[in-house]
């Protein structure tokens, strides 16, 4: 009797046991009504979850799964969508994939059923009850097929059993080694016409979305033709027509144009690195921002990114240069965006406000979108539809504009008949102060002048040393009936003596401003030199070398001239000749480039910029004498900006003019006139019209008796 109930224990616990087990290894999905889709979607949490197990390799085996098999395969359960490798990284390495779902179908259904299976990493072949009815992308392909492209499957109406229990298989080939399976949107069950309208209904609200951000990047771009000035306008048009191709390529409607995955995605990555910093440069220009150094360098940096990935055809590349130096740079670009707009709101710019507030929905979706590509949640890609945010934001700040535009012009028109007699009331009362003015100011102007002249001499009295002048100022006025002109430009040359060897001093000046303003650092800059001057010719036995004389007086006119706080600037050339042996000793500061005239070719003695203006901060530490011999008939010849800065005709036809850019002009007239400095000028004039103050210095070298040892 005992046996016996022993036996019956057996008997139940072993029967328990396989109930146990079938239900467990054959959890169904049960569906009672597909009047609409169903989804397939699950967690690992439920009891009906989808499955997965290292495939195997025939597909031949695929077909021959059944429920009686089906637990000889080694499945876990897994979240649907999601990326498989998350979840069991044993799976990780490219290895192929089995997925499996069990659905029980109701009793009473119709035909014409698909299933829509999500975006699959990366070729996929599905099997419905062991039949195949759909796949992917080349098995044996080493590029990527369609890791991105959402499959929809129709399932013959004869695999369908009414109310039966049937097996959903699919086998993938992962292109990525840490991503695989059905990683992003849905799975889906249901008649195939209410799939297809659900998936087409998507996809062209996406593409209407599209269209909406075309239609504002051409009209953006239409602003910028119309108004080049205003760069950010092409900023923004650039940066909406690169997001409306980016997301047309993220838009499974892509599929339907025929081009090679491999192309499309090498697109798609390259738009993506210039998304960023179009955006930035955008708002940097929008705001008044200087474009700087470092800017720069990271604009270089995404070009050379996009060359590589021009150049290079592995997607595995472009996915990892992505993920860790492109989207990592981005937050370069996202603080200094942020720190433009902050510090506009500061300044209580309302517009900075409202771009803010668009902004900050883009980022937000910005964000999802990469956490959702990185596979960390599954979520679909928002950024095409919240960057409408930042365009009704734009639109608020352009139709704010254009409202107050339109509010000034309806004012106009209602008052502009009296706004006329006021008008004409004002102007003839701003001509007499105007006038008025004028008079006060040429009384300026000719009291200036009366202190500049005597400043501007030519004192050199060498025989050996030749020094002459030629100057003509931009400012031309007359007061009380005495013409004269006033300008920044000075020339100044005098006689030294150090270390019992006469030399010649000569500066040549440019200071910045134009009349009243670059006179005012002319009288500075001579009153220093005169000073100077007069105290080296008081100290008769001055035993300084010329190079430590040049530098007490750069020192001098720097500090007086820095002490302006940058709001007084000059250039110079300062310099020394050696009576005796005509040894040049000069410095340029930030001056056109010096001239030798020898042998009758002219060319430049500097090719690059070794010191500042006056009154640069710490241009003291920049100092530095240029050392010339110069030998019996050579010319030296420095002059102001005003040489190179003409007037010359663009168009003969509309009279339009342009400036002169080519700055070594110069040397042809000093050879053609053979350094004559009135027929150097008579050059300039006749080949455009002096727009600037120019002034000339020439040193000509006349000592004949020069010991051959020195030359």
């Amino acid at each position: 009797m005992l046996s016996l109930i022993r036996l019956l224990s057996l008997l139940y616990v072993t029967c328990l046991s396989g109930m146990i087990s079938a239900e467990t290894m054959l959890p169904s999905l049960q569906i009672t009504d597909l009047a609409s889709p169903v989804s397939l979607d699950s967690t690992e949490s439920e009891a009906s979850s989808w499955l997965a197990a290292p495939a195997p390799k025939s597909t031949a085996t695929l077909a021959s799964i059944t429920e009686k098999n089906f637990s000889s395969l080694n499945w876990k359960k897994i979240r649907v969508p999601g990326n498989i490798i998350k979840q069991l990284p044993e799976l990780q390495g490219k290895k192929e994939i089995i997925l499996a779902r069990w659905i029980q179908l109701p009793s009473n259904l119709s035909n014409n059923l698909s299933l829509r299976l999500g975006v699959i990493n990366d070729c996929d072949e599905v099997f419905w009850n062991g039949i195949k009815i759909g796949a992917t992308g080349d098995w044996n392909s080493k590029y990527p097929q369609a890791y991105d492209k959402i499959r929809i499957y129709p399932i013959p109406s004869n695999l369908v059993r009414n109310g039966g229990n049937h097996l959903l298989l699919i086998r993938v080939k992962p292109f990525f080694a840490s991503t695989a399976g059905i990683e992003q949107d849905s799975t889906w069950i249901g008649h195939t016409d209410q799939i297809l309208r659900k998936f087409y209904i998507d996809e062209f609200v996406k593409i209407i979305f599209l269209t909406v951000y075309l239609t504002v990047g051409v009209y953006f771009l239409f602003l910028f033709i119309r108004r080049k000035r205003q760069s950010e306008n092409f900023y923004f048009a650039l940066f909406s027509l690169c997001l409306v191709l980016y997301n047309l390529l993220r838009n499974q409607i892509k599929y339907e144009f025929g081009f090679s995955f491999l192309t499309m995605k090498r697109v798609e990555y390259c738009l993506l690195i210039m998304l960023l910093p179009l955006m930035f440069h955008f708002i940097r220009n929008l705001f008044e921002f200087n474009n700087k150094r470092l800017y720069k360098l990271f604009d270089a940096l995404a070009l050379c990114f996009i060359l590589i990935f021009i150049i290079d055809d592995n997607i595995e590349h472009y996915d990892l240069i992505t993920k860790n130096f492109i989207q990592p740079s981005w937050i370069f670009y996202v603080i200094l965006i942020l720190y433009f707009l902050i510090k506009r709101i500061t300044e209580k710019n309302k517009q900075a406000y409202v771009v803010l507030i668009g902004l900050l929905f883009v980022m937000f979706a910005s964000g999802i979108d990469i956490i959702s590509t990185r596979g960390i949640i599954v979520f679909p890609r928002i950024l095409g539809y919240a960057f409408l945010a930042f365009n009704i934001s734009l639109a608020l700040v352009l139709a704010n504009s254009f409202v107050k535009v339109h509010e000034e012009v309806e004012n106009l028109n209602k008052n502009l008949e009296s706004k006329v007699e006021e008008r004409t009331i004002e102007l003839n009362q701003s001509l007499r102060e105007v006038q008025n003015l004028k008079e006060q100011q040429d009384g300026d102007y000719f009291l200036t002048s009366l202190l500049i002249n005597p400043l501007a001499k030519n004192e050199n009295k060498s025989q050996t040393v030749i020094t002459e002048f030629f100057t003509r100022q931009k400012k031309v006025f007359e007061f009380r009936g005495n013409a004269n002109e006033i300008g920044g430009d000075i020339s100044i040359s005098d006689q030294i003596e150090l270390n019992a060897k006469p030399y010649v001093v000569f500066i040549n000046g440019d200071a910045m401003g134009k009349s009243i303003q670059g006179a005012g650092g002319a009288l500075v800059l001579g009153v220093v030199f005169h000073a100077v001057v007069a105290r080296t010719k008081a100290n008769s036995h001055s035993n300084l070398e010329p190079e430590m004389w040049l530098k007490q007086l750069f020192l001098e006119l720097q500090t007086t001239f820095e002490s302006f706080d940058g709001s007084m600037l000059s250039s110079i050339v300062l310099g020394l000749v050696c009576e005796q042996s005509g040894l040049l000793y000069y410095v340029n500061a930030e001056h056109p480039w010096s001239i030798l005239y020898r042998n009758k070719e002219a060319w430049f003695l500097e090719s690059e910029m070794s010191m500042r203006k006056l009154g640069f901060p710490r241009n003291g530490y920049l100092f530095s004498v240029i050392k010339l011999q110069l030998l019996p008939g050579d010319q030296f010849i420095c002059g102001s900006d005003g040489r190179d800065d003409l007037a010359i005709l663009k168009d003969p036809n509309t009279e339009e003019k342009q400036i002169n850019e080519d700055t070594s002009l110069i040397l042809k007239w000093v050879e053609k006139s053979e350094a004559n400095l009135q027929e150097i000028v008579n050059y300039l004039e006749n080949f455009g019209e002096l727009t600037d103050d120019l002034t000339f210095i020439k040193v000509t070298y006349k000592n004949t008796e020069l010991p051959e040892s020195q030359v």
